[in-house]
């Protein structure tokens, strides 16, 4: 005989996980609050070295622009970490010159769930 598993949630509103099953589980990655400790270091680093390697980036305003996606995604309630891993994608390549630079958007995306 099966085991048989059932979740009933009654009155007001749920928000958050939940799982159901053997072996389940239920996981919240909350990357705002990485953003406001030292995801938000980095990405303040990444800017002033994108000032600083200026004349060696490829589009260094749309280097920029891409940060400013970074940092704007990663302050909504719930970010799109995809859009967020673009955004670091097409600022590698920009960057891709300036290995420094290049080191801060890794270490960014090593923070990301």
């Amino acid at each position: 005989m099966g085991t048989e598993y059932g979740v009933h949630i009654s009155g007001g509103d749920v928000s958050g996980p939940i799982a159901m099953g053997a072996h389940a589980r239920a996981t919240v990655h909350n990357v705002t609050m990485a953003a406001g400790g030292e995801l938000g270091q980095l990405l303040d680093r990444l800017e002033r070295l994108l000032g600083e390697h200026e004349a060696k980036l490829a589009e260094p305003h749309r280097a920029a622009r891409d940060v400013a996606d970074v940092r704007q995604e990663l302050a909504e309630a719930e970010p799109d970490r995809s859009r967020v891993l673009d955004a670091l994608k097409r600022l590698s390549v920009r960057a891709a010159e300036v290995s420094v630079i290049v080191e801060v958007v890794s270490q960014i995306r090593d923070l990301l769930p």
